[in-house]
């Protein structure tokens, strides 16, 4: 495994005519290089596209309508059915153990990572050759070595890659992961072929344990093998932070043996991915200073005495999510986004990344962050114990504040304004990530309705190309209605002030709401006369209910748990489901539009906080009781029935976002694929293109 020479090996050929090492190095990063170029082109093809669509003044802005446009929407769709294709997921161990495999184009791009750097490494090279054996072992050592800063590119937050592609840190991880797999491979046959050659003078421990080369080497292999096995999903996952941790300092081992063990000639292949972090690390503090420093921001806080920019509250909520609140925050945000959250005096020296639930219009960060484990649940153990409403000592609003300290926001995502028409559908506390969308498209909604338009040579002539929204959340109890019913009160409202304001408002808005489970409702006080109809409890024998209309528009509240409107039933209990119990519903309702009956298993006691209180029942907006209201439904959703009623009335290209639990992303992910295929998408049948986004951080 010996890399040094009397010789510079770089510039030698390993076989007839074969390039020298450098060659073949500067070829890996050629590919790599023009890889990235292409990404890059297309999001620079991307924003012009967006930027064209909200200046074209015609009825069908998002449809393309020149020979170049209908070319690349071709391509596109070709691209995205063939990226987004995935096989289902692999169940194992009597389905407690379920396997979730990434969509096949991340998959070919590793792919054709791999046969790059194999098709360098052996170019002319026999491996059948025992003379040759030694000429293998260096060639793969070169091409190992120039695969570290790809490594360190795919890693950084402040990622040069993201940017030119247009994609988020947490997306490219995933390349990451990979690319490093790939590199411990690449290691693994540069110290196979080396033992080889050895083996054949049974000099493999004469190496290991007298020459220091192949000590550095070897402990190398042994850092490297041991970051790859950790970072394996199921093994991360036991503790974030404790990942985080020993992640970074094993790397830093891993460099310093690297470095120890190449020759001179190639040290430059470790000091770039030592700049790389140290790049990443600098500009992440120098804007972790300014976001938090509060001399930045005096004038924004209001608070120039503070030091630190950002105090937050805690306040618990049903489900065991703590509801995070940071007024005035010095940082600027687009929906969709999330930040690093740090809270010393809570968690000390864990940082943790959350989706902003708030709008920037809301001048303040909102995260809804559900009790996992480790950091998450001491988050709510702080809530629930300095909550007022239980009533703690110390509830005053500075008792229960504390400082925190927010790095980002992080997170890409193209705007979804230039779209003709967008599904949003969450599972869970995906709605966190979902929910900032619908609202960001319904403000520029009304906005354009009152008016509200710049003007300036470079304005576009509309503020979005959207005309429909399709938005749907699934969750497992009623109690997380009360996360977002505000926000989805106020979304339905401001539609139906704008169809009130112009009648012939061309935008459609239609919000289903899906729950799985139910569980024991108690029976709710009298309910004000904004709060409408409230059903209670699960025995139909006591339901009570109250009408009452309010400038022609009607309120009917679901459950004594949350005040949003709906105008369907309560969830149908099943037979034996007593009250002290719960129901489940998991069956898939493939059209909304059918009655659905469900018969519901009994899944025991429901599974609620006694400490924390029912949400509030003020309703700060009205909402008409009709086509601006959203539809409760018992079970989980037919994603492709959803999908294919939008695209059936699109008018030009559409999106679909999601965001939830991997089984639903890859339902989701299929769907799109089968009706980009069954529809032929751009391919002469006159039907428009599909725009996926499937959030997560990793597969």
């Amino acid at each position: 495994m010996d890399l040094m020479s009397d010789m510079p090996m770089g510039s030698m050929s390993m076989g007839d005519g074969a390039p020298s090492l450098f060659t073949m190095q500067k070829m890996y990063w050629a590919v790599v290089g023009s890889a990235i170029g292409a990404a890059t082109l297309v999001n620079i093809l991307n924003r012009l596209l967006a930027q064209h669509r909200l200046r074209d003044s015609s009825l069908t802005p998002a449809k393309p309508k020149s020979l170049f446009f209908n070319t690349y929407a071709t391509l596109t769709a070709i691209v995205r059915e063939i990226s987004n294709a995935t096989i289902h997921p692999l169940t194992l161990f009597n389905s407690t153990y379920t396997i979730h495999f990434p969509p096949l184009g991340p998959v070919l791009i590793i792919l054709a990572n791999l046969i790059t750097i194999l098709v360098l490494s052996f170019y002319k090279l026999d491996t059948t050759d025992v003379w040759q054996w030694e000429d293998i072992g260096y060639s793969t050592g070169f091409i190992a070595l120039c695969q570290l800063p790809l490594i360190f590119l795919l890693a950084g937050r402040q990622n040069i890659i993201g940017f030119l592609a247009g994609m988020s840190y947490a997306d490219l991880n995933w390349f990451h992961r990979w690319a490093a797999r790939t590199l411990w491979l690449t290691a693994t046959i540069h110290m196979c072929f080396w033992f080889r050659d050895w083996a054949r003078y049974d000099y493999i421990k004469y190496e290991l344990y007298n020459d220091e080369l192949t000590k550095r080497g070897f402990a190398a292999w042994c850092i490297l093998t041991f970051i790859v096995v950790t970072s394996i999903r199921p093994i991360r996952g036991l503790s974030y932070e404790v990942f985080v941790l020993q992640h970074l300092v094993t790397f830093i081992g891993f460099i310093v043996a690297v470095w120890m063990h190449v020759p001179d000639e190639v040290k430059i292949w470790v000091w770039i991915p030592i700049g790389l972090l140290v790049f990443d690390r600098v500009a992440r503090y120098a804007w972790g200073a300014y976001t938090n420093l509060a001399v930045f921001h005096r004038n924004k806080s209001g608070k120039g005495s503070r030091v630190w920019t950002h105090s937050a509250t805690f306040t618990p909520m049903a489900s065991n999510i703590t509801r995070v609140t940071i007024e005035n925050p010095g940082i600027h945000w687009k929906a969709g986004q999330h930040v690093f959250l740090t809270c010393h005096s809570i968690i000390p020296f864990q940082s943790h990344p959350f989706t902003i639930a708030s709008v920037p219009e809301d001048e303040k960060l909102e995260f809804f962050i559900r009790a996992e484990k480790g950091g998450t649940t001491r988050l709510f153990r702080y809530a629930s114990k300095n909550d007022k409403v239980l009533g703690a000592v110390d509830s005053a609003p500075s008792a229960r504040s504390r400082t925190v300290f927010v790095e980002g926001p992080y997170g890409t995502l193209r705007s979804l304004r230039q779209f003709d028409s967008v599904v949003l559908l969450a599972g869970g506390m995906g709605a966190t990530f979902t929910m900032p969308l619908l609202r960001d498209i319904a403000s520029v909604w009304t906005k354009e309705s009152k008016g509200e338009i710049g003007h300036g040579s470079f304005q576009a002539k509309r503020l979005a190309a959207t005309k429909r929204i399709r938005f749907v959340w699934v969750i497992k109890s009623r109690a997380q209605l009360s996360l977002f019913e505000t926000q989805l009160h106020s979304v339905l409202a401001d539609v139906a002030e704008c169809r009130r304001r112009q009648p012939d408002f061309p935008r459609e808005l239609e919000v289903s709401i899906y729950i799985t489970c139910d569980e024991k409702l108690d029976p709710p006080a009298l309910p004000s006369p904004a709060q409408g109809v409230v059903t209670s409890g699960q025995d139909p024998s006591y339901k009570k209910e109250i009408s009452v209309e309010k400038d022609n528009i009607s309120f009917h509240s679901i459950s004594a748990n949350s005040s949003l409107t709906s105008e369907a039933a309560p969830a149908p209990v099943g037979k034996g489901c007593l009250p002290g119990g719960g129901c489940c519903c998991t069956t898939q309702i493939e059209d909304e539009d059918q009655i659905n009956t469900c018969a519901c298993t009994c899944s025991g006691p429901a599974q609620t906080n006694p400490n924390i209180p029912p949400p509030s029942t003020s309703d700060e907006k009205t909402i008409p009781s009709k086509e601006f209201s959203p539809t409760i439904l018992s079970g989980r959703p037919y994603p492709r029935t959803i999908i294919r009623k939008v695209l059936e009335k699109a008018e030009g290209e559409s999106a679909v976002v999601v965001c939830g639990p991997p089984g639903f992303s890859d339902d989701v992910r299929r769907s799109v694929v089968y009706l980009s295929d069954e529809r032929a998408v751009h391919k002469g049948t006159g039907a428009q293109g599909i725009y996926l986004h499937v959030e997560n951080f990793g597969y």
